[in-house]
């Protein structure tokens, strides 16, 4: 197989997020936890420029299988954005500027981090 092949990053893309949806589907059920926070993390959602509404769902940018390949500091992730907001351990692609967030050593930078 081709690693630098673009359909193999298409492939990538989608395997993710079908086992972030199946990860959805488990903490809808209350098998897996959410986040305590995600009331907060899904408001600052609702207020950000990549925010999009498709047949009544918010999600992160355009619905990722609207746009597969994408950059996710312009684009978004394509995420449902109360799922992803629920997600522990699950970053915003932004930060409180609305730049691409970093994540490193010294922390994070995203917006979900740096609520106040």
């Amino acid at each position: 197989m081709c690693i630098r092949c673009p359909g193999m990053n298409r492939f990538a893309a989608l395997s993710r997020a079908a086992a972030k949806a199946a990860g959805a589907r488990l903490r809808r059920l209350g098998i897996l936890p959410q986040a305590g926070d995600w009331a907060v993390r899904a408001a600052a959602c609702e207020r950000c420029p990549l925010r999009t509404v498709y047949a009544g769902v918010t999600y992160c940018g355009r619905p990722l299988l609207h746009q597969v390949a994408r950059d996710p500091s312009a684009d978004g992730c394509g995420c449902p954005t109360a799922a992803k907001a629920k997600r522990p351990g699950e970053h915003c692609p932004l930060d409180h500027n609305n730049r691409p967030a970093v994540i490193s050593a010294l922390g994070c930078t995203c917006k979900w981090c740096n609520l106040k």
